[in-house]
């Protein structure tokens, strides 16, 4: 796969999880201002959140594979890490340390956001050429 494929497919990942967590904050403010109700949706983007975030590892791993950077396969791998310790914290009740881990990870997400966003898509390559150098030598 080529690296501006696995990029493109890092971006939508990265902005999709961005998006998730501008909702899920929203949740969380609703169910503390009184909205009950909004836990148990809460709940639910809590995991979907997850899910994108090791479908957008996936996709950080096949940026690096391709040559693309290497810190955004690392920073994606955090992230997960850090949404597994924020659902444990959910789950347990803990809503103050939740809190504080939630607003950290909507920065870290909005920083590597930034990061996949502004990375240099390499220009198509026009029908019939070979993507790598190692394909023109076979």
């Amino acid at each position: 796969m080529s690296l501006r494929r696995t990029l493109v497919l890092l971006r939508v990942a990265v902005v999709l999880q961005a998006v998730l967590l501008f909702v899920q904050a929203g949740l969380a403010g609703g169910f503390l201002g009184g909205h009950f109700d909004m836990l148990q949706i809460h709940g639910i983007v809590g995991r979907v959140i997850v899910v994108v975030a090791l479908l957008m590892s996936v996709a950080a791993f096949l940026v690096r594979r391709a040559g693309g950077p290497s810190s955004v396969f690392g920073a994606s791998l955090v992230v997960v890490v850090a949404l597994i310790g924020q659902m444990v914290l959910g789950l347990n009740r803990s809503v103050a340390s939740h809190v504080l881990l939630g607003v950290t990870l909507v920065a870290a997400v909005a920083v590597l956001a930034n990061r996949v966003m502004t990375t240099p898509l390499d220009p198509p390559r026009p029908a019939g050429l070979p993507e790598r150098e190692t394909e023109m030598a076979s």
